[in-house]
């Protein structure tokens, strides 16, 4: 059926292939779901709104629930969602009854689901998309996630809430007293060595803290941190090069 309503479809606007694809994945994955969002026709038989998703439908094989509004004026075409506020990640975690730190819950279980997905490196790249689905089922797996927020919130002058609540979480979940020394270390650092990994990473967020610090490095650098300090090492530098002669590959966490 997703077939013959593409054939049959000769104006729409660019098919945007990642996100046929990102939608093939969700329905392979079994986590596609119905919303009530219908499938427009118009009157000559093309789609006005759904092309994606019936292209997802045959790129994965799978039949999905739908309705099908026939019969729609072709000048009504203008007027899809441009009258829809799109739900954003935190209105998903609004929805699911916390609402203080809901933006910042929101970001930091993107973050959590980049990891766990081994794609912090590659967040950027279109097919590595966190939908708000990815966002409701983090949040059930991971309601915890809440006090590592909180615990994050205090460190929002120096480095990134979102961030530093996933990397947290990550490592107390591993090693709580590393994860706690941390946090420690980094809200304040008097009477630490200065050859400490966490001293030498708050060094690093305080060094041009005007200047907003790309998300992979501060991961990788974070993570650098942190296993030379589950290591016991200490250091005199600490940074981590991604780019250009003696790039590194992203740290695999050890601690």
């Amino acid at each position: 059926m997703a077939v013959e309503l593409l054939e049959r479809n000769k104006q729409n606007r660019p098919l945007r292939d990642h996100h046929a694809r990102m939608i093939s994945s969700l329905i392979k994955a079994g986590k596609w779901k119905f919303n009530g969002d219908t499938i427009k026709i118009d009157t000559d038989g093309n789609v006005l709104d759904g092309q994606h998703r019936l292209w997802a439908v045959v790129d994965s094989g799978i039949a999905i629930d739908a309705v099908i509004v026939y019969g729609i004026e072709r000048d009504a075409f203008a007027t899809i969602d441009t009258n829809r506020k799109i739900r954003s990640m935190a209105d998903v975690i609004a929805l699911n009854g916390t609402k203080r730190y809901a933006n910042l819950i929101a970001s930091s279980l993107m973050w959590l689901v980049r990891y766990q997905r081994g794609e912090i490196a590659t967040y950027r790249d279109p097919t590595c998309k966190v939908t708000n689905a990815d966002i409701e089922d983090a949040w059930r797996a991971h309601p915890e996630i809440v006090a590592a927020v909180e615990k994050a919130v205090a460190l929002r002058r120096l480095a990134p809430t979102s961030i530093m609540a996933c990397l947290y979480y990550v490592l107390a979940n591993r090693n709580h007293d590393l994860a706690e020394q941390m946090m420690r270390i980094l809200e304040d650092a008097e009477g630490i060595n200065l050859s400490h990994p966490f001293f030498r990473l708050r060094n690093y967020f305080t060094a041009d803290h005007h200047k907003t610090k790309d998300p992979v490095v501060t991961f990788a650098t974070a993570i650098k941190a942190i296993n030379a300090a589950a290591a016991g090492q200490r250091i005199q530098s600490l940074k981590w090069v991604g780019h250009g002669r003696g790039a590194e590959a992203f740290p695999a966490l050890r601690a």
